[in-house]
């Protein structure tokens, strides 16, 4: 593989823009515990809600895990060409693959157990569940599935590199996609998406084996964001002479999806049985929204945040950290208010500053440095695995 002169320049706008979409995350798990739909899974529900949350949930659920899986995938070609085959994996293995199995086997538990313990007087003894419950029906691997799936798809990124390596040879000139690449686009990840959901639900999660948690109808379409980021770095786009998209174009596509995208879900997709016509339409709208938000917010920060400002830098090398321990910040949070009467918005809006705030003070004073005195290296930007 080669590389051309645009990759010289720092990319800070996906940098920021991962930070900001792992902000999204902790606000987004925050809201899960003040929907209407009191999911039995979730850690903590709240004593009141609002359909506000369910509207929340059910528009920023679509995006936030294709552009995660978009920026991997930019990343990860020259990341495999700068440090090779090896070293790319024994990074892998200590930044994704360790954290993932730990996170599974210590913290997940602790996770799953909370559902009890907000919701009984007298909830069984931790051990107990822990070696009993956790892994029969109550088995989760949390938000640590994410990177069991990302570890997949750079295994399998890593095997087409040695299979095919000619293709990710960048042209010596960047390019832009033919205009039919976006519909094209849209419709092949909206066909595993469309093939899953014949045999699962829009939102089922799957344990396959305890090693990896899916849900089956998006994972092909996750794959196919990972693959589109390499494409997009074999390309040059989002540089100075590649395919940079538009705001006044993808932004109010982006809009009008989001509105198609709420109005179809609430229409036709929450109820007991759903048609195939209305199951291929959800497919569609669904890819279509997920493509037009990940251009537009792309484009967005492209446009307005493509900055190493001081804290840009500092959300973006703790983001990683942010992502890890988020869960273990917001569950005590949301207990600690749970049967509260104070407005339903005071609250969410406090647990949601309070997370955000305590998840990045813990990961730039605390967990940050113990981590550098540990000998681990703790590059100044990014801190994401590349």
């Amino acid at each position: 593989m080669n590389t051309c002169p645009e990759a010289v320049k720092r990319m800070y706008f996906l940098d920021n823009l991962r930070a900001f979409i792992i902000l999204l995350v902790v606000v987004f798990h925050v809201a899960l515990g003040y929907t209407t739909w009191k999911l039995e899974w979730w850690p903590v529900n709240d004593s009141q809600n609002s359909i506000f949350f369910d509207a929340f949930i059910l528009a920023t659920d679509v995006f936030i895990m294709p552009v995660m899986f978009l920026i991997a995938g930019y990343f990860a070609p020259p990341a495999l060409l700068r440090k090779g085959a090896a070293a790319f994996w024994r990074d892998k293995l200590g930044r994704i693959v360790l954290p993932w199995v730990g996170g599974t086997l210590l913290i997940a538990p602790f996770i799953s157990y909370s559902s009890f313990f907000s919701r009984m007087d007298n909830p069984p003894p931790f051990l107990a569940f822990w070696g009993n419950e956790f892994f029969g029906r109550f088995y989760q691997q949390a938000h640590y599935w994410f990177l069991g799936i990302l570890a997949l798809f750079f295994l399998l990124f890593t095997i087409a590199a040695a299979a095919r390596p000619a293709y990710f040879n960048r042209p010596p000139a960047a390019s832009s996609p033919p205009p039919p690449f976006f519909p094209l686009f849209c419709l092949l990840t909206a066909a595993p998406f469309f093939a899953a959901y014949l045999f699962f639900g829009a939102d089922e999660w799957v344990n396959a084996k305890y090693l990896f948690m899916i849900q089956p109808v998006r994972v092909g379409l996750y794959l196919c964001y990972f693959a589109l980021g390499v494409h997009a770095w074999k390309n040059a786009w989002f540089t100075a002479g590649g395919y940079q998209p538009g705001l006044l174009g993808w932004g109010p596509a982006a809009v009008l999806m989001l509105v198609v995208f709420l109005a179809y879900r609430l229409a036709f997709t929450l109820t007991p049985t759903i048609s195939v016509l209305a199951k291929a339409g959800h497919a569609l709208v669904f890819a279509a929204f997920s493509l037009t938000a990940a251009l537009a917010l792309i484009a967005l920060f492209a446009r307005f945040a493509d900055s190493g400002a001081y804290l840009w830098r500092r959300l973006a090398a703790n983001s990683y950290v942010i992502y890890f321990i988020h869960q273990c910040v917001i569950i005590p949070l949301a207990y600690l208010v749970q049967k509260s009467p104070v407005n339903i918005w005071t609250k969410y809006f406090a647990v949601a500053a309070c997370a955000v705030m305590l998840c990045f003070l813990l990961a730039e004073y605390l967990i940050g440095p113990v981590l550098a005195q540990a000998g681990k290296r703790r590059a100044a930007f990014p801190a994401w695995p590349r």
